[in-house]
């Protein structure tokens, strides 16, 4: 599957074909009510979902499904529909905790829900996160843990989706990739460039002119007729 082929499936409202699709890089199914926004966890999680899909190539998330384990296929596969309400998805919900618990803000998301029975009354909830510049990534996941009402703390970490899994930077990659970015390719390179012309210029540019040992003699005896008439 890829991005534009999930699209289509909703576009052209073929809900069937999504049944025994295979959770991938771009494609992640939860069923309906997915996270407990009322705990931080919950929010986490969405923020984690959702940044996984900006770190890599983009993806869509599908609320309203349930999945199963394929076993051949080392991922979760969709088995049926587990539609969910236009309220119980919340639209202003989830692009208001994305905001909050994501930095910088993802490019042209797309948070809706899509009415699937015929009486538009259960359907499925829809993200799509659009695949992002790499001058803008990575996108953080910020969290706000409070152990009190003296002590708050700003927690980070980044996710990127992997095959069929969101799995979050060890803390010796997130070092990596900070670090890294203290020296971006492209100025290394410009770097690189300027000092091969600089060689290549100093190569081509013409030797002075030797002097001819007579001409050598005659410098010398001016310097030492002049000292003499001191």
């Amino acid at each position: 599957m890829s991005f534009e082929s999930i699209k289509t499936i909703l576009e052209t409202r073929q809900f069937a074909a999504l049944i025994g699709l295979d959770e991938d890089t771009w494609l992640e199914a939860k069923r309906k009510n997915p996270y407990d926004f009322a705990t931080p966890a919950g929010r986490y999680e969405l923020a984690k979902d959702i940044t996984a899909f900006a770190n890599a190539e983009g993806g869509i998330l599908l609320v309203g499904l349930t999945t199963a384990p394929a076993a051949e296929a080392k991922t979760e596969r969709i088995g049926a529909h587990d539609l969910c309400s236009q309220a119980e998805f919340d639209v202003a919900q989830y692009l208001g905790i994305i905001k909050e618990h994501v930095y910088p803000a993802i490019r042209d998301l797309k948070v809706y829900w899509l009415p699937v029975n015929a009486e538009a009354t259960q359907g499925l909830g829809v993200i799509e996160v659009q695949p992002q510049s790499a001058s803008h990534k990575f996108f953080l996941i910020a969290k706000v843990v409070d152990s009190g009402a003296e002590l708050k703390q700003i927690v980070f970490g980044i996710a990127k989706r992997n095959d069929s899994s969101n799995d979050p930077f060890t803390i010796a990659e997130l070092y990596k990739y900070t670090q890294s970015g203290k020296h971006p390719v492209p100025q290394t390179l410009a770097r690189v460039e300027a000092k091969l012309d600089a060689l290549i210029e100093a190569q081509t540019r013409p030797a002075p002119p030797t002097k001819t040992p007579d001409e050598v003699y005659d410098e010398r005896t001016a310097r030492i007729l002049d000292d003499d008439s001191l």
